[in-house]
């Protein structure tokens, strides 16, 4: 095994170990079925995953990837769980040195990734902005570390009502055909698991022209006007579940690590 891969081998094995049922997503399934190598400019490795199938087995998963030099941030540290876990290795060698786990959620015959943190509108940002300045202000005039600590769990959930009820988002959304099957590709040394039907999916994602290269892809901005990302009000799926216990987990793991 080279050690440029050691990352990605540690952390598939435990993706095997725990029966988590995933796809290679977004540029690394074209790197992968495309080029049958990662894009020199890359330095994230993405895969899907399904929501439901993960809830359960988030708290050992977080355990064991304690364990093989890598740090895991949920949800942007956000205390709840909606569309993406990052996992980051602490070595200097691994390359890709990040995983990308986004959560698809099913509705109908789609499924579905919302960016909950990243509301669109004016609205959202002023808000934002306000909110981030009273904690902000809190942290530093209050020494009470309990007060400052139910004060902003207070506002946390007043942002985050707000934000499901009064704003939308950009979505993730592909047929969910596409992925009822997998099947396996030999890549990073690893046998991985990408869409049956791949092709179908790259040109849902890219567009008709994804067999062509082209580096510039995201520097032109040429992903937003992809159809996999419509724009969809935040009620659109469930409540997210605020989560304090995964988020003091994640923390806890991370602080031992180092």
């Amino acid at each position: 095994m080279s050690k440029k891969y050691k990352f990605l081998h540690n952390f598939f094995k435990i993706i095997e170990e725990l029966n988590i049922d995933y796809w290679l997503e977004g540029g690394t399934a074209l790197s992968a079925h495309r080029d049958g190598a990662i894009f020199p400019w890359e330095h994230d490795f993405d895969i899907g995953v399904l929501k439901k199938n993960l809830d359960n087995k988030l708290p050992i998963l977080i355990e064991k990837i304690s364990h093989i030099d890598s740090e895991i941030i949920i949800q942007k540290k956000f205390p709840f769980l909606d569309n993406i876990i990052q996992v980051y290795c602490n070595d200097k060698v691994s390359s890709p040195n990040q995983i990308d786990i986004y959560l698809y959620t099913e509705k109908n015959e789609n499924i579905y990734m919302r960016w909950f943190n990243s509301p669109l509108g004016f609205g959202s940002k002023v808000l934002k902005s306000i909110l981030y300045f009273i904690t902000d202000r809190l942290s530093k005039k209050h020494k009470n570390f309990f007060l400052k600590s139910i004060i902003n769990k207070i506002i946390f959930k007043l942002f985050f009502y707000i934000n499901f009820k009064f704003y939308s988002s950009t979505y993730h959304s592909f047929p969910k055909i596409f992925f009822e099957k997998n099947r396996k590709i030999f890549f990073c040394g690893l046998e991985l698991n990408i869409p049956f039907m791949i092709e179908e999916f790259l040109e849902y994602r890219y567009g008709k022209n994804w067999k062509i290269p082209d580096k510039n892809f995201n520097q032109l901005g040429k992903w937003k006007t992809s159809k996999a990302r419509p724009i969809l009000r935040q009620d659109f799926l469930p409540h997210p579940k605020i989560d304090y216990d995964i988020y003091n987990l994640t923390n806890y793991a991370d602080k031992k690590n180092k």
